[in-house]
């Protein structure tokens, strides 16, 4: 499979189109995606971070799917797929 460069120029595009694209460059590069959140204690200001790359350690995983199960009632969720 071919690997998709990515970009850093600053376009008019909406997350709503990027993000698809974005997934779709990590998977074809065999990399990790991540999105998530936080909100500021202070002013309440929320932030999404969406991350690509060598980022979730096997260790990490494990970590992360231990705690989903533990917050299943709360709502918490995980797929899993057999890949390439």
């Amino acid at each position: 499979m071919t690997l998709i460069k990515k970009h850093r120029v600053r376009t008019k595009k909406t997350l709503i189109d990027t993000l698809p694209e974005m997934l779709l460059a990590a998977l074809a590069n065999h990399e990790d995606f991540v999105v998530t959140y936080e909100t500021d204690p202070e002013t309440k200001k929320r932030s999404l971070y969406i991350m690509s790359g060598s980022l979730i350690s096997p260790e990490m995983l494990a970590s992360l799917m231990k705690e989903i199960e533990r917050k299943k009632e709360e709502g918490s969720t995980i797929v899993t797929r057999d890949w390439k």
